[in-house]
């Protein structure tokens, strides 16, 4: 995991937790006549690390991760007679294509695999199993599912589960270690709990700091739906979508950077521009070069297309520190918004196909005078232009900004979906509506007192909104909103204000506002002058005629805000609306009466406990670096007992004490 942040950048965790309801299949290991194979050890140590930590390709044989010291210890203490394996699997989190979920899937299968292979292989060996984060995730599952007689191996040769920073904390028969946790884990417990496994798994959580594995649902709704949501939803090439819908909110987090090489993205150009200028055309070099570049340009274009490197994130991006990734990320994102990723991914594309395509027909190069070198070298030059502004960052900035820039997309549409449903459900809309009604009739009647003190108080009332319009896509938050299931109706409100204002030229709108003020101020002026000087009704009154015309684009502007006549929002981006909310919300919604449907969802937020709604922004900003952050990490220093020992000591003293009692 990469180095430790503040507090404040350690919940997406929340969003990612990702679980795919595969289960794994039922199955009794038969008795065995002959006695085991002499290479099987007493006990088999299973441990499956968390996010980032390992992946595929890992050596089993070399512990890794925060569960490293642990597995360490254990081998050190009884050597051969306990097997230690660490479990090579994904591990990873939206940012190669495939969800949590899918990640999560990799290890409950790969881990019931082993699980399976050595139970059948070695009928006398006794099992621990440990899990941290994300593997914690598929651990626990694996408890629950062998405690309730699903698992791979029986649960009596089970001797402890160890699970670390759970998402599934708060599941029935765990044993909570350390500070009980506020609320339960955000991907939910496990509804059939642990079953005869109660009473050997170990649960400990950073309460209060890792809203992984603690956080109140009930004071968060919108973050705790999306966390439910995101647990369970694979990406859609591993079946059929979703029936609630959910799937389309796995894709919106899910970017795919594994193919994509920013460090070769210069070398790939300087190819391109020197095939240009060769007598002789290298063909499959030409095609490899291009086919690199249209990967590594076409999730950067896709960044870029969907909203998520918009001015807000990469200016958070670039005034991070000078040499981190953050910042490396900054000056990418800066760099592609002026070059044309589009129009440069499909010349790649094309460039790719027509090179590999001589390829395949057997020539390996063709003379710079011939056709076929003169369309290859034409699109060679034309992409060579088209990402000059990318190729002119700096290599160490290019390779050190794709582990921020693959998950920018999750940290982005979280973020800014909960700042944009605590904005409106703060807004003074009743207010806002009034004074809109209102200012138009003072300024027909040329009521220059008037006008000036509602345009001020308008001024007041839309400065939030103002900021909200100016740093998010309004439109791009409520097609995410509308697909999120969610039977109460909170974020069905929630999408139906976000698309009317997102139809409602708000900048414009506040414009018009503060124009109304001033000449309305400059009126007052002359109609009550300092001391000394005489009023100037005829000023006053020329100064009154300015404001008529300001007066009609006010009313037109603001005629959607007030009529409800906004477009709907189609939410195309996403899918279709997965629920129908309560009739009340519906009979709002079909009339689009802003002001009713503002008052429902604050009414709805605060039903659900969200008394605070500020908790939200702080919930939705500590989320948005999570995953470049290393959160939930502090478990060396976290102490769990009046022993004084961190959490990661207890775990290696229980799981020891367990493994002696079963030799």
């Amino acid at each position: 995991m990469p180095a430790t942040r503040p507090t404040a950048q350690r919940t997406f965790a929340a969003l990612v937790t990702a679980t795919v309801a595969t289960g794994a299949a039922a199955m009794t290991v038969p008795a065995v006549a002959h006695a085991d194979p002499a290479r099987c050890a007493s006990t088999f140590n299973l441990f499956i690390p968390g996010t980032w930590e390992t992946n595929e390709h890992a050596d089993p044989s070399v512990a890794v991760g925060i569960l490293k010291p642990i597995a360490d210890t254990i081998t050190a203490t009884h050597g051969d007679r306990a097997e230690v394996y660490t479990l090579p699997y994904m591990a990873r989190a939206f940012d190669n294509g495939k969800t949590y979920a899918d990640s999560k899937s990799d290890a409950r299968t790969k881990a019931t695999n082993v699980l399976t292979d050595m139970a059948s292989k070695c009928t006398r060996t006794k099992f621990t199993i440990t899990g941290y984060s994300q593997g914690a995730d598929a651990a626990g599952d694996l408890a629950s599912d062998i405690g309730n007689g699903k698992g791979p191996i029986q649960p009596d040769r089970v001797l402890a589960v160890g699970l670390l920073a759970d998402p599934g904390s708060g599941t029935q028969g765990e044993a909570v270690v350390g500070p009980r946790a506020a609320g339960t884990g955000i991907a939910d417990p496990r509804p059939q709990g642990m079953g005869q496994l109660s009473g050997r798994v170990a649960s400990i959580c950073y309460t209060g700091k890792d809203l992984y594995c603690s956080i109140q649902k009930g004071t968060s709704p919108l973050l705790g739906l999306l966390g439910s949501i995101l647990s369970k939803t694979p990406s859609t090439d591993l079946g059929a979508p979703a029936p609630d819908g959910s799937t389309g909110i796995a894709q919106a987090l899910t970017a795919d950077f594994s193919q994509a090489d920013l460090p070769a993205l210069g070398r790939n150009a300087t190819t391109l521009a020197q095939q240009s200028n060769a007598d002789t055309i290298d063909v499959g070099q030409l095609a490899n070069s291009a086919t690199s570049l249209m990967h590594t340009l076409s999730p950067i274009a896709d960044l870029i297309a969907t909203g998520a490197a918009n001015s807000a994130a990469t200016a958070h991006l670039t005034t991070a520190a000078p040499g981190t990734a953050e910042h490396a990320a900054g000056q990418l994102l800066t760099a592609a918004s002026q070059a044309d990723l589009s129009n440069a991914v499909t010349t790649a594309s094309k460039l790719a196909d027509t090179a590999s395509a001589l390829v395949q027909s057997g020539a390996a190069t063709v003379p710079a005078t011939s056709p076929e070198a003169t369309a290859l070298t034409n699109a060679a030059g034309t992409l060579s232009a088209q990402v000059a502004p990318l190729t002119a960052t700096p290599a160490d900035a290019l390779t050190a900004a794709s582990s921020v820039l693959a998950v920018l997309k999750p940290s982005v549409v979280v973020g800014q979906v909960l700042n944009v449903v605590t904005g409106v459900t703060a807004l003074d809309f009743p207010g806002i509506l009034h004074n809109l009604t209102v200012l138009p009739q003072t300024v027909a009647a040329l009521d220059a007192h008037g006008a000036h003190q509602i345009a001020g108080e308008l001024n007041n009332q839309f400065a939030p909104l103002v900021t909200l319009a100016a740093g998010v896509d309004l439109r791009w938050v409520s097609q995410i909103l509308s697909v999120i299931p969610d039977p109460s109706g909170f974020t069905q409100i929630a999408a139906l204000v976000t698309s009317i204002l997102a139809n409602v030229d708000v900048i414009r709108l506040a414009n018009l506002i503060g124009q109304i003020q001033e000449i309305a101020w400059a009126a007052v002026e002359k109609l009550l002058p300092p001391p000394g000087q005489a009023p100037d009704p005829l000023g006053a009154g020329a100064a009154m005629t300015g404001l008529l015309p300001v007066g009609l684009d006010l009313a037109s502007v603001a005629v959607n805000m007030l009529t409800g006549k906004a477009t709907k929002t189609n939410p195309a981006l996403l899918g279709k609306q997965a629920h129908t909310a309560p009739t009340p919300i519906n009979a709002q919604a079909q009339n689009l009466d802003l002001n009713g449907l503002t008052g429902s969802l604050t009414t709805i937020a605060h039903s659900q406990g969200a008394g605070d709604l500020a908790a939200l922004v702080s919930e939705g900003l500590n989320a948005a670096s999570f995953f470049t952050s290393s959160a939930h990490t502090d478990y060396n220093h976290l102490v769990v007992d009046n022993a004084g020992r961190t959490a990661i000591q207890w775990l290696t003293d229980w799981l020891n004490l367990q493994i002696d009692r079963g030799a």
